[in-house]
């Protein structure tokens, strides 16, 4: 399963263990950080900032998406988990 976590806020780990225990179950797992999140960015592969929120917070992220990259990650994940 193709599974998408969008998270919002700082320092939220719960949502980052669970996308580790579904990688480790053999899902396929993306994270994508949104608005203050994007300040807690691990640089993972598997993890997504958006590039407007790092852009705005001074943040950076090794993987930034702009808004219509968003859109497709949306549409490709058969699961998206809002946080």
């Amino acid at each position: 399963m193709n599974i998408l976590h969008i998270i919002r806020k700082k320092g939220d780990s719960y949502p980052l263990e669970l996308a580790a225990a579904q990688k480790a179950a053999g899902d396929s797992v993306k994270v994508l950080l949104l608005q203050d999140a994007v300040m807690s960015c691990t640089n993972d592969a598997a993890s997504f900032c958006c590039k407007e929120d790092a852009d705005a917070r001074g943040g950076s992220c090794g993987n930034q998406v702009d808004y219509k990259g968003i859109v497709n990650m949306i549409f490709e994940a058969d699961s998206v988990i809002n946080w």
